[in-house]
């Protein structure tokens, strides 16, 4: 047998090979499977309102990039495997060719985003590929789409692509905001975008008693809205909770998604909220108090003082307050208030009555007032919501919504102080760090961290750190000598942690009844706010040793905050 008699005989046996595999795949689809095919150049430049650019270029294309044909879209497979018998004899002359010493010219391809489409050249990409070429070169020819047109485009992904093309056409984002994506992955959602522009544009001649121009709501929309939201996401990390899709798929995801918390838990939360919620880690206490986290957040903050420029970065954006009547009630959000003012933090007033009746009664529309009144006053944004049930469990389902709860645990009872049994529960389950609102308010301009090396200690040190570098609180690490470990050795840890930031704190060491040892040392220091962790042991051994953190709640008379 002749060498060019070999090579057609090879070159045939490789195209019956492509013919069954491709007849195959077709089977494989009359039982469901995904048979994809290639696209039509022409379809696609049409929906996408796409131009041809200049002069082709030569280059290399990867092979697997190329997903569609000028006009021979139904001869070939997605893979380009022949489909019909009557290409073999030129099928099998491109293969002699190509296999040969003068080797075939390069084909003409148009590029449409990542996409590459066949203008000439077919049977040679089909032959390239089943001798597994990884690319072939080709005149190239651009072809210019104002949306992003990815290398696995389908016929489902490109009605979307269609969509995106008459949303950017319709909104001019393109030229308005460069380099702005808003990809989405489900039809019909771009309507929702247009929507979303719309009432954004009317509130907005309402708020500047103008007429808007559209291309003045879109740019305002894009930065005011959804950048926000955006950049919450990205920061949250929740996008990898949905694989497959994109910030804009979930930028709407949580429009809806805040609606519908809206109903339930009577405030109205913003997106970037709701996204960095739940973002959270598993861990109870948020992505916030993450260690990496909180390392990200002292460095940002010691960065941002030392080139004199205000801090952007807070770990308490959102407060839930609980507010059960004008005493105790109004003395935590005022608490809350004096946290949120230098946080710029949002804070929710929530009151929890026993039925109907109580709910729509005058006074809680009293208390509404005076709480709306006391924000105002203190120049911090308010939302005032009525829940009726068990006081505890009304907050607990909306904790997981914010940063830190502001309840009034501790009241006054005669000469001393007492816990509020409603609100107990909380020290146990509550997902957030709670603030304990005892006495009256107070700035806080001294700190004390309660501290015995534990993982909720070290967070109750980093709160304490944050303090310190962001307020300029006066902070003390007081350790005690009990169970934990000795006491030197632990303050030796929590001087090594504040000085990685150039956090300065002075150092304690006690020993005895630890809650006796802690007020004391508060006492002495006159601190204005007590950090310490919630449980340093098991609950059943903290129950049998008296309850270090219930004694010193009982006992402190200042704000306590339980991490």
């Amino acid at each position: 047998m002749t060498r060019d008699r070999a090579g057609a005989y090879q070159a045939a046996q490789a195209f019956a090979s492509a013919r069954r595999k491709a007849n195959l795949r077709s089977v494989l689809a009359a039982f469901g499977a995904n048979e994809r095919g290639l696209l039509s150049y022409e379809d696609v430049r049409r929906r996408l309102h796409a131009l041809e650019g200049a002069a082709p270029v030569l280059e290399d294309v990867p092979i697997d990039a190329i997903v569609g044909s000028l006009g021979r879209y139904n001869d070939f497979t997605r893979e380009f495997l022949p489909r019909l018998d009557a290409d073999k004899s030129r099928w099998v002359g491109v293969n002699v060719a190509m296999t040969g010493p003068l080797g075939t010219p390069p084909v003409e391809l148009y590029r449409i985003g990542d996409a590459y489409f066949v203008r000439d050249g077919n049977h040679r990409v089909s032959v390239a590929r089943q001798l597994g070429a990884p690319t072939i070169q080709a005149y190239v020819t651009p072809v210019y789409a104002r949306v992003p047109v990815p290398v696995d485009v389908d016929p489902s992904t490109l009605i979307v692509l269609e969509e995106h093309a008459r949303f950017v056409e319709a909104t001019a984002i393109d030229e308005l905001r460069p380099g702005a994506s808003l990809g989405l992955t489900v039809a019909g959602q771009y309507r929702r975008l247009l929507e979303h522009i719309e009432v954004h544009r009317y509130f907005m001649g309402l708020d500047e008693r103008r007429d808007v121009t559209y291309a003045e709501a879109v740019a305002h929309w894009y930065d005011t809205v959804y950048q926000p939201v955006v950049g919450a996401i990205r920061a949250s990390g929740i996008l990898r909770d949905f694989p497959g899709r994109t910030e804009t798929d979930l930028y709407l995801w949580l429009s809806e998604h805040r609606g519908r918390l809206e109903r339930e838990t009577g405030f109205a939360l913003p997106s970037e909220t709701i996204a960095e919620s739940l973002g959270a880690s598993a861990g109870g206490h948020g992505e916030r108090f993450a260690p990496a986290r909180r390392d990200v957040v002292l460095e940002h903050v010691r960065e941002r003082k030392s080139s004199g420029r205000q801090g952007e970065v807070s770990i308490a954006d959102d407060l839930l307050v609980a507010v059960p009547d004008e005493t105790s009630g109004l003395r935590a959000l005022r608490q809350a208030l004096l946290v949120a003012k230098p946080e710029r933090a949002r804070v929710y007033a929530l009151h929890v009555a026993a039925d109907e009746a109580a709910a729509e009664g005058e006074a809680v529309a009293a208390l509404r007032s005076a709480a709306l009144t006391a924000a105002e006053d203190a120049g911090v944004p308010l939302q005032f919501a009525v829940a009726i049930g068990e006081p505890a469990q009304a907050l607990r389902e909306r904790a997981a919504w914010v940063d830190v709860l502001v309840v009034p645990l501790v009241v006054a009872d005669g000469e001393g102080w007492r816990l509020l049994p409603r609100y107990q529960g909380l020290l146990r389950r509550s997902p957030r760090p709670v603030l304990a609102a005892i006495g009256e308010a107070r700035a806080i301009d001294r700190c004390l961290v309660a501290y015995d090396g534990g993982s909720r200690a070290q967070q109750a040190l980093f709160a304490g750190a944050y303090l310190a570098a962001k307020w300029d609180v006066e902070l003390a690490v007081v350790a005690v000598a009990e169970l934990s470990r000795n006491a030197a050795t632990v303050l030796d840890d929590a001087r090594a942690y504040l000085e990685r930031f150039g956090v300065l704190a002075d150092y304690v060491q006690r020993t005895g009844p630890v809650a006796d040892s802690l007020v004391a040392v508060a006492d002495e220091r006159a601190s204005d706010l007590v950090l310490m962790g919630s449980y340093r042991y098991s609950r059943w051994l903290e129950s049998l040793l008296g309850g270090v953190l219930e004694r010193t709640l009982l006992r402190a008379g200042r704000p306590v905050l339980v991490i």
